[in-house]
């Protein structure tokens, strides 16, 4: 029998292999198959050496290798093609995947035969690629979908038609070819996007029609993924929440998740234009405890923008009342941007991020913008002006945008500091009460707050790890990597916590606004409230006393703090309060869903973990709430050096 090696580098370690066990299932429903081909797996991280993958996937001896092509693998995936066509000069090669569809002159040589590109969804074309290589003689031109050489000539067929009936493709999850052995599970509920995004290629690929997997089959896998203790649940759907099922699905997955333990938290890309279901869906994730945050993938504000990828958002107005809502339940969200997108200037994104805020965004992540192969920006990249660099290191073959015709490299740089410095600012809370004071009272926009920090940042030393970070980031395209803007909130909140609440301090004694008695009164609550990403963080030691507010004592991870009276809406406005003391003292609890720092951990999990800490930074902000009796906490010594001043917690 001969060996067909399935490949897949992913980016998360110990994930199925989706794409793999699709087309292994429906292959295996030919006779012919089952007789002539025995199949196998290899999945790894793209982050594998280079030199450890070329060895394993040389060393399988496969007669037939089926690569899966992403941005993010396709280098790697190229060295591993070159490095098997001089060891194994006759076996097959075929490469499927967003990154090679329609691209065969990029990908395919001359010289060689005997490696081919699927130019669409694959089960078919696969199927009946194997079948071909089956005959003696050559019947490639015979398999719709694909492109290859033969005597010097490109050939590229048919297209392949979409697969209409998606139950015709066999559940590799209920056929016995996946076993228990994965932290991830993907799950496809239904393929197509009826969207036209110009930088994405979902809506092109899939020519709008969106065709559905049986719903019971869906409510199998999803119990098969329980039933085998899967930990993590990616929803693969280009649009979770878009069909009336969903919610129904949602709620069967949190019962299978009571049921058997798993899986403990769900991962979506929600519907653009169903807030409302998608916000029953967090709602329904967040009361089972599968931790949660409402994704709202807005991209852009700016109108310009918005016809020129031919996208339509949700309305502010929506926008505004949807996250009222979710505040009113305690259910996090975050709203993702990318920058910089065509017709978007520098302007109008610090302007768009502030008027997020100002329509109560809890956490806002801005993307880089990945330059994708097929997409309409991409092949309308001259015309918009597009410049890009390439990033994502040996194993990806990405390219970020870096300039377009209305924001120049220099302000896609600026750009890129004002995000790192909304980042820090912004989504961790760290001067929420202060900035929501100056903006409804001082005419003062948020845009201005986040880019005179940035400015301040910029005018730290060299030697400042929060600054190197930022500039490093920004000049070798780090923000490329997945774990990069987690690792930045590790960095802010974490590792040097001190220094960055150093910087703040700074920051705001050095604004005309700090002389306004209220804003000092305000700041020492933000103080208070900025939230911890773990749960053995040092608690915070400041070196200057509290004036305005009146701090009591702590406990293991809380302080006690009085308020006085005239501060008590602005607290109310912007922290979570559980209970409204009538003497204005408060419990400042800190102990939420954090989980330790693990020292023995890589720094990526570190920046995987604190990348979905802060998009659900809902879930770790402190609660205020009603103090203790007086007698249970340990008050502050007036006449000793710890007036006013946090004692330091040991951990």
């Amino acid at each position: 029998m001969k060996k067909v090696l399935l490949v897949e580098l992913s980016v998360f370690e110990r994930m199925t292999p989706l794409a793999s066990g699709y087309l292994q299932a429906y292959a295996m429903t030919e006779p012919v198959i089952r007789s002539e081909y025995r199949f196998e797996r290899y999945t790894t991280v793209a982050k594998t050496p280079r030199a450890d993958v070329i060895r394993d996937l040389v060393g399988s001896t496969a007669d037939v290798y089926a690569f899966s092509c992403y941005v993010w693998n396709m280098g790697l995936v190229k060295a591993a093609v070159d490095a098997i066509r001089q060891a194994r000069p006759h076996a097959q090669i075929i490469l499927g995947g967003p990154q090679v569809m329609s691209q065969a002159l990029r990908y395919l040589s001359k010289t060689d035969e005997r490696t081919v590109i699927c130019n669409g969804e694959g089960e078919i074309t696969f199927t009946q690629y194997l079948l071909a290589l089956t005959d003696s003689g050559s019947r490639l031109h015979e398999v719709n979908g694909l492109s290859f050489y033969c005597d010097g000539e490109l050939v590229t067929t048919p297209k392949q038609p979409r697969i209409s009936n998606l139950d015709d493709v066999p559940s590799p999850f209920l056929t016995g070819i996946f076993d228990s052995d994965y932290s991830i599970a993907i799950l496809e509920t239904n393929r197509g996007c009826p969207y036209h995004c110009g930088f994405c290629f979902w809506g092109a690929a899939t020519n709008d029609r969106v065709h559905r997997f049986d719903e019971q089959r869906v409510r199998d896998e999803i119990k098969w993924i329980a039933k085998n203790e899967i930990l993590f649940l990616f929803i693969a759907d280009a649009n979770w929440g878009m069909l009336s099922r969903d919610v129904d699905i949602s709620q069967h997955i949190t019962n299978c998740a009571s049921d058997h333990g798993a899986p403990n938290v769900v991962y979506f890309s929600a519907a653009k234009n169903k807030p409302h279901a998608v916000t029953k869906i967090t709602g329904i994730f967040q009361d089972a405890n599968l931790i949660a945050s409402q994704p709202v993938s807005l991209q852009t504000l700016e109108p310009s923008s918005l016809d020129l990828i031919s996208r339509s958002n949700i309305k502010l107005s929506a926008f505004a009342e949807i996250q009222e809502d979710l505040r009113e339940k305690q259910i996090s969200s975050y709203v993702e941007l990318i920058w910089p997108l065509p017709g978007e200037t520098l302007d109008s994104f610090k302007r768009g991020i502030g008027t997020l805020c100002e329509n109560e965004a809890q956490t806002v992540i801005a993307y880089p913008h990945l330059l994708l192969n097929n997409t309409p920006i991409y092949h309308n990249s001259e015309k918009m002006g597009i410049v890009s660099r390439p990033a994502g290191g040996g194993a990806a073959e990405a390219r970020v945008v870096i300039g377009t015709k209305e924001a120049s490299e220099e302000d896609f740089i600026e750009g890129m500091y004002y995000f790192y410095a909304f980042h820090a600012l912004h989504n961790t809370r760290s001067l929420r009460t202060v900035s929501r004071y100056l903006v409804r009272q001082s005419g003062i926009q948020y845009q201005d707050i986040f880019s005179a920090f940035a400015e301040f940042l910029r005018q730290q030393g060299e030697d400042d790890p929060i600054l190197e970070y930022m500039e490093r980031s920004i000049r070798d395209a780090d923000y490329y990597d997945v774990n990069n803007y987690g690792l930045f909130i590790h960095t802010v909140v974490h590792e040097h916590r001190e220094l960055f609440n150093d910087h703040v301090r700074r920051f705001v004694q050095g604004q005309d606004w700090w002389g306004d008695d209220k804003v000092r009164a305000l700041f020492e609550i933000d103080l208070l409230n900025r939230p911890y990403m773990y749960s053995n963080t040092p608690m915070d030691v400041h070196a200057e006393g509290f004036q305005a507010l009146h701090f009591l004592g702590r406990g293991p991870r809380s302080y006690t703090v009085q308020v006085p009276p005239e501060y008590m809406a602005d607290l109310a406005d912007a922290v979570q309060i559980r209970t409204t003391p009538a003497d204005g003292v408060f419990t400042v609890e800190h102990k939420r869903l954090q989980y330790p720092f693990m020292p023995t951990q890589s720094r990526d999990h570190s920046g995987s973990y604190c990348h979905g800490m802060i998009e659900k930074v809902g879930n770790i902000m402190p609660f205020w709430q009603q103090a203790s009796p007086p007698d249970v906490y340990r008050p502050v010594n007036e006449s000793s050096d710890e007036k006013g001043l946090y004692p330091h917690v040991e951990i």
